[in-house]
């Protein structure tokens, strides 16, 4: 039988009602006895019923995350799908957060085009306090809907004026990726960026396109491909690259997927990685250190965007009314095996 409220109250010596104003973090009770208290509940392993609590005070105590994708059915370990490494590590700092907190997590995956004039379930019905958005796939219908139902939301990955956000400097990251193979002598770079329709697109290029400039170099649009986040279209536009014979001493990738499936082609032709090509990522994703050989890539610190989401949305929850916040944070490279120098 599972412990309730009342055995809890009867362990301490205190009302029902004490033991619900210490649950809810009351300053009405005394130290002593909330000490007492806290101490029943973890002698009686009492873990609150979120769904009384929701129904007694009226707070929802529920947390949603969107994750918007184009890959609604498809198995994400499939080499012509997402791999989606960016949802699960941004859920894992999220998740980290919560576990401090009362506040449960439900997620749902939202295809774009599919349901690009419907909302996900969590927003439609009204399911959670607050939400946590994923990914710079989100349309105008999405974001005008949260808006107009007035739930606190966070983006992570992508930004909106509308909303705190949390994401990385993605010019920056491009930048440092392209300056890192400038740096090793490389001149004739290469770009396998993201789709038209992802958000994170054109900052991507706008990087690329700066630490060229800075060097001398202005971009040469024969080099420069779009593709979708899978190894499958990674593997495409690098072989329509080759084919078109232009000169390429070095490739940039806009994802980790993307990069490997550059390398499964360069493979698959018997062209050496570094020795005749060099290849950077963008993500630091698990497909990074399992490739061969293991791929230099940037790192947009995921976990970190997860944890500083979860800190933004529950500040929101308490405080409604402060101005937006975006938190934009600091991009690594990982030098890894895949540049090699061009003498």
């Amino acid at each position: 039988m599972s412990v309730t409220l009342f055995d809890v109250a009867r362990e301490a010596g205190v009302s029902k009602s004490t033991v619900s104003l210490v649950i809810n973090n009351s300053n009405a009770v005394k130290p002593e006895t909330r000490e007492r208290v806290l101490a029943a509940i973890r002698k009686l392993n009492y873990t609150p019923n979120v769904s009384a609590r929701e129904l007694t005070t009226r707070k929802k105590q529920i947390l949603g995350l969107i994750f918007a994708t184009k890959n609604l059915s498809e198995g994400t370990y499939l080499f012509d799908s997402v791999t989606e490494t960016f949802y699960y590590d941004t859920l894992t700092g999220i998740s980290s957060e919560l576990a401090k907190t009362n506040y449960g997590l439900i997620s749902e995956r939202f295809h774009v085009i599919e349901q690009k004039d419907g909302l996900p379930q969590i927003v439609k019905h009204n399911r959670c306090a607050g939400l946590f958005i994923i990914g710079g796939l989100i349309n105008d219908v999405l974001i005008e809907s949260i808006t107009q139902k007035k739930i606190p939301a966070v983006m992570i990955g992508s930004q909106h004026q509308m909303f705190d956000s949390v994401d990385v400097d993605i010019s920056k990251a491009a930048y440092i990726a392209v300056k890192h193979l400038l740096d090793y002598g490389h001149r004739k770079i290469a770009f396998i960026n993201g789709p038209y329709d992802s958000k994170t697109s054109e900052k991507k290029l706008e990087g690329y396109s700066t630490a060229l400039k800075e060097a001398g170099i202005e971009p040469d649009k024969r080099l420069i491909r779009q593709a979708e986040f899978t190894g499958l279209s990674g593997y495409t536009e690098m072989k329509s690259l080759w084919n078109s014979r232009v000169e390429m001493t070095a490739v940039f990738c806009a994802s980790d997927s993307i990069a490997a499936g550059v390398m499964r082609y360069l493979y698959d032709i018997k062209i050496r990685i570094p020795d005749d090509i060099s290849v950077v990522g963008y993500e630091h994703s698990i497909i990074s250190e399992h490739v061969i050989p293991a791929l230099t890539t940037v790192q947009i610190c995921k976990e970190k965007m997860g944890v500083e989401a979860c800190k933004l949305l529950l500040h929101r929850l308490k405080k409604p009314e402060e101005s937006i916040k975006k938190i934009i944070l600091e991009p690594k490279l990982i030098i890894r095996d895949s540049v090699g120098k061009r003498i």
